[in-house]
């Protein structure tokens, strides 16, 4: 067997190429960007009022006071989409809404507050500075420059700035597709009525649900039961379609534990085989290509431990995020310690949930068959070999996705 560490360097040091591909603007939030992004215009597009007012000339009113206004003639109105494209002359004004462009021969915007009105006549009683109130073209940002660069994650934030700009499609890292597949001829689809001797199938949906939570793209998933053949011929059918291949079960020393041999029939080089870890012992590693295979081991909890901690750094890393586990620091409740000749993916409690330094608490159910040791849980801890932290000691916690 070899550590957990060995075990992940493997598979960092086997991971395949990133693939970009082009997303339409609509669909690629939650995405991460693949090239740098450019202005194609400046912002603002062009000069407009910050508020709604009057455009003025500064001349003309900066020796105004509510004791002795400057008085204005009013000869337009410049309104958001409808400009007004006349100057103005010494003595003039034009009517001006937010975001409306600003008019030829105006410098300045006064508030609507700041003025009386008579008609045609603008009493302004108050101006401040040249320029106020003026958002001038390019102030933000000129044509040119960056905007984004690559490997940021778009949220709406970077979407809206991307759709001011008119950009409909961007080079995103394209999601990897992921093929999921069971065995074990006890399991009946989870919404099927099992017999005594069956159980129902949980860690399919399980790990689909967990691909999508890291950002892969499900392409096929399945039961294959225990027959050779037909995992064979699953094995091959997702090469087809899958650069990410998850088997779960079939890979301990049983005789019904064919996912190995038939992974070989198909072209996979065994990378590793066996992990020092608890749960998650039998975890299994190939590469064909660019294609990679995981053999998971059926124990549900052990599934998905191993599925947190080896793949979903993965398909970050293949969705344009570093190859990396975000974790959180806590406070140990109670003292924990490994007492094994293996590290242990430990399951513990987070209370109160999203708190910037919850209390951690382990879990005392921690079996590999038992689905609340992770549901009723909010992240896990690596737990090297002879491990003893003491009650009130700082802790990284890997969350759950």
């Amino acid at each position: 067997m070899i550590t957990v560490s060995e075990a992940q360097e493997i598979v960092q040091k086997n991971l395949p190429p990133r693939q970009v591909e082009t997303a339409a603007l609509a669909g690629s939030a939650g995405k991460i960007l693949a090239a740098n992004i450019a202005a194609l215009e400046p912002s603002p597009r062009y000069t407009n009022s910050a508020m709604d007012g009057f455009a003025v000339r500064w001349e003309d009113v900066r020796l105004a006071s509510a004791a002795q206004p400057a008085r204005l003639t009013i000869v337009g109105e410049s309104q958001a989409g409808i400009p007004f494209w006349e100057a103005l002359q010494p003595g003039q004004a034009a009517r001006i809404s937010t975001g409306a462009m600003l008019c030829a021969g105006a410098d300045a915007v006064v508030p609507v507050e700041e003025t009386e009105v008579d008609g045609a006549v603008l009493r302004v009683l108050k101006a401040e500075k040249q320029h106020q109130h003026i958002r001038f073209a390019g102030e933000e940002f000129a044509a040119g420059a960056a905007l984004l660069e690559a490997g940021t994650l778009l949220r709406a934030a970077q979407v809206a700035l991307l759709a001011s700009q008119g950009i409909a499609e961007v080079p995103i890292y394209r999601p990897p597709a992921v093929s999921v597949m069971v065995t074990g001829s006890e399991l009946v689809p989870y919404d099927a009525a099992p017999q005594p001797w069956q159980i129902r199938d949980s860690n399919g949906i399980m790990l689909r649900c967990a691909v999508e939570s890291s950002g892969g793209v499900v392409r096929s998933s399945g039961q294959v039961g225990d027959d050779y053949q037909r995992t064979v011929a699953a094995v091959r059918q997702a090469l087809t379609d899958s650069q990410i291949i998850i088997f779960s079960g079939g890979v301990s020393v049983g005789p019904h534990d064919l996912v190995k041999a038939a992974a070989g029939e198909c072209g996979f080089e065994t990378l590793f085989w066996r992990v020092r870890q608890r749960p998650g012992k039998p975890l299994f590693f190939a590469r064909r290509g660019e294609s990679l295979f995981f053999g998971l081991p059926g124990n549900p909890v052990s599934a998905l431990m191993c599925y947190l901690y080896y793949i979903h750094p993965v398909i970050r890393h293949l969705c344009g995020a570093a190859f990396t586990h975000h974790t959180v620091s806590g406070r140990l409740a109670q003292p924990i310690r490994n007492p094994l000749s293996r590290a242990q993916l430990f399951r513990v409690s987070l209370t109160p949930a999203g708190a910037a330094l919850p209390e951690v608490r382990p879990l005392s159910k921690q079996a590999s068959h038992m689905l609340t040791s992770v549901s009723d849980a909010g992240g896990f801890m690596l737990l090297d070999v002879g491990a003893d932290l003491a009650d009130g000691e700082m802790v990284e916690v890997y969350p759950f996705i």
